[in-house]
């Protein structure tokens, strides 16, 4: 059964990301209320008006589904800007100018939808334009891919300016020094939590007779947990990234500088953008620098650094690549 629908014409492209929920809400309808209507005949003395109550109730939730089926999101040509509308009932518009990409956006690690983004937030969760899949092999997906990522492009980009990126100056994420750049990131907390969770594993282990009444594996959990949280905090709260331009080099240095591993600026193959979630909820993004390793003809990830929004991950990049002098 095939997923997204869409409507092309010459001007104008129609997409409907959620047309399959209209079945589902159908589903649903008919389950809930041939149940309502089973209890109305089988049990004595039900109420009429309870009946009534339950369907109103209810019906609510599948009736919702149908009408959140009929979203669509509508590429107009000439006007040069995307509508949304939930139904009837418009909810929104893009300029094309404000649109930054059209790409596939990763589902929970378990399959994938196609989403819009807009130019000032390109790593937030963007706008579905597409149902989710689970394969790439999937006969409506590849229609979608063959049909209607050409007509956005056809619509959106074909004439859009290209406006090249600038250099930046003025860095509000590097610390400039002789010409290598630290990365700027507050690590005071981390150092300050990592002493103290080292501290309960000390004073524990000075006070005679603790924890003398409990098992001996929860007694090493409590006992010596904190110490190795707090180790990996100090571990991070002393290490620094610096990209030095004189070397061409970005830097990586751990415990206060005792370990230091180097990656040429050439190495770098891209800059990846990670988006997490704890319990399917939003925890923050982060910014990974991707880098092979010829010698071991492989590629490791090094984390840059962590942002709570996105805003300003574009910002980041480009101050990032105006070191590395891509820009």
């Amino acid at each position: 059964m095939a997923k997204t629908k869409w409507i092309i014409e010459p001007s104008t492209l129609t997409i409907y990301p959620k047309r399959n929920l209209r079945i589902i809400g159908i589903i649903f309808f008919v389950l809930i209320a041939a149940f309502i209507f089973y209890l109305s005949r089988s049990i004595q003395g039900y109420s009429y008006g309870l009946t009534f109550g339950y369907y109103i109730f209810m019906l609510l939730i599948p009736l919702l589904l149908v009408f959140v089926a009929e979203t669509k999101i509508i590429f107009d040509g000439n006007s040069r800007r995307l509508y949304k509308k939930i139904g009837f009932l418009p909810t929104g518009s893009i300029a094309f100018d404000d649109i930054a990409s059209v790409q596939a956006y990763e589902i929970l690690g378990s399959g994938f939808n196609y989403r819009l983004f807009k130019k000032s937030n390109r790593h937030g969760k963007g706008l579905i334009v597409s149902s989710g899949y689970s394969k790439a092999t999937n006969a409506n997906l590849i229609q979608f891919q063959q049909e209607v990522l050409p007509k956005i492009d056809e619509l959106v980009f074909a004439n859009a300016p290209f406006i090249p990126k600038q250099a930046i100056y003025d860095f509000k994420f590097f610390k400039e020094e002789g010409g290598v750049y630290l990365l700027r990131d507050n690590k005071i907390g981390s150092l300050i939590i990592g002493l103290f969770l080292i501290g309960i594993t000390v004073a524990i282990l000075l006070t005679p007779n603790a924890l003398s009444s409990e098992g001996s594996i929860k007694r090493l959990l409590i006992t010596y947990f904190p110490a190795v949280i707090g180790l990996a905090l100090l571990f991070a709260a002393t290490s620094n990234i610096r990209f030095d331009k004189t070397q061409r080099k970005i830097i990586r240095s751990t415990f206060a500088g005792r370990v230091v591993k180097e990656y040429p600026f050439d190495d770098l193959i891209r800059f990846q953008i990670i988006r997490k979630t704890t319990n399917l909820i939003y925890s923050g993004t982060e910014v990974r620098a991707e880098i092979e390793i010829p010698a071991k003809n492989k590629a490791i990830t090094l984390i840059l650094k962590n942002f709570i929004g996105t805003k300003k991950i574009d910002r980041f990049i480009d101050e990032a690549n105006t070191i590395l002098g891509r820009i």
